[in-house]
């Protein structure tokens, strides 16, 4: 059986027609001279071994190398290369003024942090304060007008706004659906409408009346503004008849007189 490779020695003992079968490599073997077919070829692969063997070796020492940037920003990493670099360039003052800027930096930072969290709650503050005044004075009027806070405080709340004024004080405006300042009805006044006002205002539109107790008074042909007395009973028109807060009213107002109340077509 021919061997792939034989040495010197043992080429010198092959016969001539052997030896023809034989090609004489560079480190002094003969190779068997094999026709390749297809991809099957006989070649000395001591060569190639050893170039697998050592680009294994680099691969391993690249990868035991790369274990120590694991985890690395490698955009970061060079940014701060060259920033190494600059700094090999500075002056004193420079390094100096690097620091303060740093520092400036995060004093900013922290301050206005702590701008933001006053911020909010100053605007919290402002809205419970904003609620607080509008509330009560709002209650008050309503009270006093005998109204139904439950019922007309959601609008006057609507209608009225909180205002800081260049003295620093805080007052409470009655503004329309334009968001103007509405001024008092009283004659001749320039002065702001009151929230006072405003629910006396309101105690006199339709809308409104039923939220406001009806009132009666005693005496001599007086009642309410609804309601006369006719020979001792209590009369109302039709037409204010058909208006319950009206026609409720003037029920109170004969029942507290102790009459009867009459519907009258006049």
């Amino acid at each position: 059986m021919l061997q792939a490779i034989v040495k010197e020695d043992v080429y010198g003992g092959l016969s001539d027609e052997l030896k023809k079968e034989y090609k004489k490599q560079d480190d002094g073997t003969y190779l068997l001279d094999v026709t390749p077919v297809g991809d099957v070829a006989l070649e000395n692969v001591k060569g190639l071994k050893s170039s697998v063997s050592a680009a294994r070796a680099e691969r391993d020492k690249a990868q035991q190398e790369l274990k120590a940037f694991e985890g690395l920003d490698v955009i970061k990493a060079r940014d701060a290369i060259q920033k190494v670099e600059d700094m090999a360039n500075w002056k004193p003052d420079d390094k100096v003024k690097e620091q303060i800027e740093a520092i400036k930096k995060q004093l900013t930072d922290k301050h206005l942090g702590e701008i933001g969290k006053k911020d909010e709650a100053v605007s919290s503050m402002t809205k419970q304060l904003e609620k607080m005044m509008i509330e009560a004075n709002a209650a008050t009027a309503i009270a006093e007008a005998k109204g139904s806070a439950k019922l007309l405080l959601p609008h006057v709340k609507n209608a009225t706004r909180m205002k800081q004024t260049d003295k620093g004080e805080f007052v409470v405006e009655v503004i329309d659906t334009d968001g103007n300042v509405r001024l008092s009805p009283a004659t001749g006044s320039t002065a702001p409408m009151s929230i006072a006002e405003l629910v006396a205002e309101m105690k006199t539109q339709d809308s409104f009346a039923p939220a406001f107790e009806g009132s009666g008074a005693s005496g001599s042909g007086a009642t309410g503004s609804n309601t006369r007395v006719v020979n001792g009973s209590h009369v109302i028109s039709a037409v204010d008849a058909r208006n319950p807060a009206k026609y409720r009213s003037a029920k109170e107002a004969a029942t507290k007189a102790g009459t009867t109340l009459q519907i009258s077509e006049t």
